[in-house]
């Protein structure tokens, strides 16, 4: 039976940063999100971009099993989908259910909403399953880059990987890949050119109607995309505010070597920090988490948050350089190394460590 891919330790980046106080820039994530469709819209009409289209109604239609959504209910209420239920008025929070059928969204999510519908806007998007692909990716003035894994997109947002996970940068001139992969390369080849706009009339106008900016011709910001199993393209998220908190390039994650001891992964934020390893396996368990103790673990949720505020750095076996535990962790400006897959396998609890997350490498001082 299927199960949804959003849970309560999952939040959006937009409630991620509401929780660690940055109450602007969470306002400006919700409304740059309530209006992701809108955005796409304007370039599947201008660019032909393709997206999951979905069905927008009023969100009254639902509380009522009325109008539109009475007849997609009695024949499409089967399918898969995504409900995302968006807010008229600012304030409010976006709601979201995703990879159970409509009629079960219906019944066992949206009846259980304490909100006046007549707030809301609901938007019913095609889901599957299982993805040949997923991608997530930055487009920048010097380049673009991100990563792509085989499977699920929530393994991206939320950095729960059960697939390999792939890291690319493309300087407009040469690719580089964190491990070479025919197929990958070909697939983030075909979604990146999906945003390339030869006519400068269209780019102005998109400039004009989306604020939207440009290099090399691509459209430049935040990206999500999807590969479905029929090998159709999707983009499922332009954001034009997620760049400016991520940097400009990447290092490129290694593999962790445990017979020399050396522990490599991708840099989720720069920078350097001493102290002393502290694994966590069981969030709920944790009573002695010291300040300035390096954060080790598997990966991060929002369970983790009141630890990441604590450590001095933060390395994780999972997890990518786009997650939204990485995206804080750059708020929190905490040095960040993660996806380095075993971390907590060669290293031991008291071992006194440096994380250089300029170089993406853990360096073992002392053992315990």
């Amino acid at each position: 039976m299927s199960q949804p891919v959003i849970t309560s330790n999952q939040p959006s980046i937009t409630e991620w940063l509401a929780a660690i106080g940055e109450v602007e820039e969470s306002n400006a994530f919700r409304v740059e999100d309530n209006k992701k469709a809108e955005r796409l819209e304007m370039l599947f009409q201008a660019i032909g971009l393709p997206y999951e289209r979905p069905e927008e109604l009023p969100a009254r239609e639902l509380a009522d099993l009325a109008g539109r959504f009475k007849e997609i209910l009695e024949t499409r209420g089967d399918e898969l989908c995504a409900i995302r239920l968006v807010p008229n008025k600012p304030e409010l929070p976006k709601l979201r259910q995703r990879g159970v059928s409509i009629r079960d969204s219906y019944e066992n999510w949206f009846k259980k909403q304490v909100i006046n519908p007549d707030d809301y806007s609901a938007f019913i998007c095609p889901h599957s399953e299982t993805l040949l692909w997923s991608a997530t990716f930055v487009v920048t003035d010097e380049a673009i880059y991100g990563e792509i894994i085989r499977g699920l997109h929530s393994q991206l947002t939320h950095g729960v990987t059960t697939n390999e996970l792939l890291q690319f940068a493309w300087d407009f001139g040469s690719w580089s890949w964190s491990k070479s992969d025919p197929e990958a390369e070909k697939e983030i080849q075909r979604i990146i050119s999906m945003l390339r706009v030869h006519d400068p009339a269209v780019q102005c106008n998109l400039n004009a109607s989306l604020n939207a900016g440009f290099s090399h011709g691509y459209l430049k910001g935040y990206f999500e995309a999807t590969i479905w199993p029929d090998g159709k393209a999707y983009i499922i998220d332009y954001n034009r505010l997620l760049s400016k908190y991520l940097p400009d390039s990447i290092t490129l994650g290694e593999t962790s070597d445990e017979t020399v001891g050396s522990i490599t992964g991708a840099v989720a934020h720069p920078g350097v920090a001493q102290g002393r390893v502290r694994i966590v396996t069981d969030i709920s368990a944790v009573t002695d988490f010291a300040a300035g103790d390096i954060l080790v673990c598997d990966n991060t949720d929002v369970r983790f948050l009141p630890l990441m505020q604590k450590a001095a750095a933060i390395v994780t076996n999972r997890g990518g350089i786009l997650t939204h535990a990485a995206i804080v962790a750059r708020e929190l400006g905490k040095p960040c190394i993660i996806g380095t897959k075993n971390a907590t396998e060669i290293l031991k609890n008291g071992d006194e460590v440096e994380v250089d997350a300029v170089q993406g490498k853990v360096k073992i001082i002392k053992r315990a």
